[in-house]
């Protein structure tokens, strides 16, 4: 692109650049004196100039190159968007499942929870003071195997899984107590279950039944104390070897204590409508874990700010090719005021003011 009398200007990649070298073009552009013109009006014989026809040229040319540019910068962008969508889209499936499984879960807790809370006989804290006392019963047990052991002449570490393992099955054995304790509350709720509401129904199993599983729970009782009278007997033989009878039977019977101790701690902490809340409050944790993990996922929002870098590039460059196109057609009037002695200082009066050099715009219209 060139003006009529002046030098082919150097292309530049920015459009910036080119808009400066016009500027300067434009202030040294003369036009050539043909006749002087004598009225300060445009004359009515001047139409529209060929340097006039060049600057509207290059002001469409603005408003192309600038968007161009501003796609060209916007691509990478646009591109890292459309490579995250279908990972985006996928997560939005997910999280939109998991907001429906969120909003069912809360619904069951708290239908369960104004359905059963009557029936919830364990105490605050019971649950606390079992997880605390039971690792306890448990390593006190090991600690008078382990010792006896030790002195017996076994090897320490060997000694202590034996022991540990001594200590485990003394607790163990007591934890047929919270299924007596289920047995018993069980009975206390049995119910008809044609006496039972709709509500209710969706908790059947916890108002019927309640004589079902005896045969196995007295299995598992019989089990439970033959676990503990052979805890007692193994460890009265390993501390009467070495200590005497009375170190014998002193250790057998805190054995044997530390058994009975678990049964009346598992007693105390079971109540299985309280479990059966807790599952329910822990499945709403769960899944509020899963719906935030999804929703703090990072694809979607990479994509996010890439589409509005894309989006906020375009419009910038769309903005500054507009200027741009103003500033080139602005130059056309620089030119006319530099030369008054060709084209006057202005329009006659009652002459629309731009009618004449007025740059048609693309597309057609003026």
């Amino acid at each position: 692109m060139s003006l009529v009398f002046g030098k082919e200007p150097k292309r530049h990649h920015y459009p910036q650049q080119s808009v400066d070298l016009w500027t300067r073009e434009a202030d040294t552009t003369t036009l050539p004196l043909i006749n002087q013109a004598t009225a300060q009006p445009r004359p009515a014989n001047v139409g529209v100039t060929y340097v006039e026809q060049e600057h509207h040229a290059l002001a469409d040319e603005q408003e192309l190159v600038w968007p161009a540019e501003g796609e060209r910068e916007a691509r990478p962008h646009q591109m890292q968007a459309k490579g995250l969508s279908p990972t985006t889209s996928a997560i939005d499936e997910l999280l939109a499942e998991t907001e429906k499984a969120v909003t069912a879960a809360h619904a069951d807790h708290q239908h369960a929870a104004a359905v059963l809370g009557p029936y919830v006989r364990r105490e605050p804290g019971a649950k606390v003071r079992y997880w605390i006392c039971w690792p306890i019963l448990i390593f006190g047990d090991t600690a008078g195997v382990w010792s006896a052991a030790v002195v017996n002449g076994d090897v320490p570490y060997i000694a202590f899984g034996q022991a540990l393992a001594s200590g485990v099955a003394a607790a163990c054995a007591g934890l047929v107590g919270s299924e007596l304790k289920d047995i018993r509350m069980a009975r206390a709720r049995q119910r008809d279950p044609e006496s039972l509401s709709q509500d209710e129904q969706r908790y059947r199993r916890l108002f019927t039944g309640a004589d079902k599983g005896i045969g196995i729970v007295k299995l598992i009782g019989l089990l439970s104390g033959v676990v503990a009278a052979l805890v007692m007997v193994a460890i009265f033989a390993l501390r009467s070897s070495i200590e005497g009878n009375e170190a014998g039977l002193t250790f057998g019977l805190l054995a044997a204590a530390t058994a009975i101790g678990s049964l009346l701690l598992g007693y105390s902490a079971a109540d299985e409508v309280a479990d059966f809340l807790a599952t329910a409050e822990k499945r709403v944790g769960q899944v509020e874990k899963r719906y935030l993990q999804l929703a703090s996922s990072a694809a979607p929002k990479r994509q996010a700010e890439a589409e509005e870098a894309a989006r906020s590039i375009q419009a910038e460059y769309q903005l500054r090719g507009q200027a741009a196109g103003k500033r080139v057609e602005s130059l056309s009037w620089r030119v006319q005021r530099q030369n008054p002695h060709v084209l006057g200082h202005g329009y006659p009066v009652g002459e629309q003011s731009g009618v004449i050099g007025r740059r048609p715009r693309r597309g057609g219209a003026a």
